[in-house]
């Protein structure tokens, strides 16, 4: 156990002081800040590029279908409140001379009571004047029409402006609130177990190249050196994604509480549990699929064949990443497919996440998932260790699946 741990501390030690660990944490921390600040920069920028146009709140309206009708203005103000609406009777070429000299905001002429020509200076892809004046000239013609029938105006506004309240009331989980953060923490989690188990694989490449897992094996039992170096460079990989976390979450709370609109903040705010339980099925499905890379990258004499070895179990995890998407996206976490992969070790990590998040699985199932992910990691760990002590020595092409079996066997 003493060598598990040296092994493991060396482990840590050496991924957290390394460059690479270094600039990538330093590089996602300085990502969070940029992006916490964005908004209010956005903004600030918009503001300025703005200002000509705000300085100048007339909005010219030819009414040519109503005939001047009071409640146009009425309505188009309603709409409009920090505008001034100004009725107008000129041509097009003069309305079109002066939104270009920015003596109007722009301008709208009311051809029949449904159609209307829009004209303004400039149209960019994020201008929402358009779908505002929909709904303004809309309710602008249901009103006259309402008038039209006997209605008056303040009746007609009355009856179009009524609108339903409701309350929901959910029996088991909310996917409406869990679905995004759920998206991106399934995003996340693909990515950490790849990223860490790629570590691992390296670092056992490494070693190998330098011929200093030869010596190693003489000092510790091969499973001392597995589980020391999985757990060494599983921790390394926690502690960057708790100082990444930490980093977002003081950003959010000091600086996007000011800058970050409210619809993006109810956006990636996170409940506890769902963090929690991504927190432990990457912890699993990090030692499952470390436990076979690091195993599969003993057996390469060369940086070069590492990715044709590891290339297998690379793709099992997209397709387990693959499966848990579209399950996602098309509404189908409990289906038959997605709670056999929730007791597949290799697919369960993501696939009972995704369904904890989603869907009302009870304890009975999460607790039999991690159970047979715990036993999968210790089962593997130990034909991890064996494989590595075959690979200790072995130099060459990489041995084929078969020679790997007749080896385990007169090992054990």
């Amino acid at each position: 156990m003493k060598n598990m741990i040296k092994v493991l501390k060396f482990e840590y030690l050496t991924c957290i002081k390394n460059k690479a660990f270094i600039i990538t944490t330093s590089i996602f921390m300085a990502l969070i800040l940029l992006m916490t600040f964005l908004p209010g920069i956005i903004s600030s920028m918009n503001s300025k590029d703005n200002n000509s146009i705000d300085e100048l709140p007339v909005i010219a309206v030819s009414d040519k279908a109503y005939k001047g009708d009071a409640v146009v203005k009425k309505v188009l103000e309603k709409f409009y409140p920090r505008k001034e609406i100004k009725l107008v009777d000129e041509d097009v070429d003069t309305i079109k001379s002066k939104v270009d000299s920015f003596e109007y905001r722009f301008a709208v002429i009311l051809d029949t009571p449904v159609t209307y020509t829009y004209v303004t200076k400039n149209n960019s892809l994020m201008n929402s004047d358009t779908s505002t004046l929909n709904l303004a000239l809309t309710d602008l013609f249901r009103t006259v029409s309402f008038e039209q029938y006997g209605i008056p105006s303040d009746k007609a506004e009355q009856i179009l402006n009524t609108s339903l309240s409701f309350q929901t009331i959910t029996t088991g989980v909310d996917q409406t609130k869990n679905y995004w953060s759920t998206y991106i923490l399934i995003m996340l989690l693909y990515m950490a177990i790849i990223m860490y188990g790629q570590m691992v694989s390296q670092s056992v490449v490494s070693e190998k190249n330098t011929r200093a897992m030869e010596m190693l094996i003489t000092c510790a039992k091969p499973s001392h050196l597995m589980f020391g170096k999985v757990i060494g460079s599983g921790l390394a990989g926690l502690t960057q994604l708790v100082l990444i976390t930490a980093t977002t979450l003081a950003s959010i709370s000091t600086i996007g509480s000011q800058s970050i609109p409210k619809e993006i903040l109810e956006f990636i705010n996170f409940p506890l549990s769902t963090v929690l339980y991504a927190l432990l099925f990457f912890i699993l499905g990090y030692f499952i699929y470390s436990f076979l890379l690091g195993a599969l990258s003993s057996l390469a004499s060369r940086s070069e064949d590492l990715n044709t070895l590891t290339a297998p179990v690379m793709m099992l995890f997209v397709i387990a990443f693959f499966i848990v998407i579209m399950a996602v996206n098309s509404d189908s976490v409990n289906s038959t497919l997605m709670v056999v992969c929730s007791y597949i070790p290799f697919t369960a990590p993501i696939a009972m996440f995704a369904r904890v998040s989603l869907a009302d699985v009870s304890v009975i199932e999460i607790s039999l998932s991690v159970v047979v992910q715990l036993i999968s990691v210790y089962l593997l760990g130990m034909l991890a260790a064996a494989i590595y002590r075959i690979g200790v020595l072995m130099y060459g092409n990489p041995p084929k699946p078969s020679e790997i079996i007749k080896l385990l066997k007169a090992r054990l």
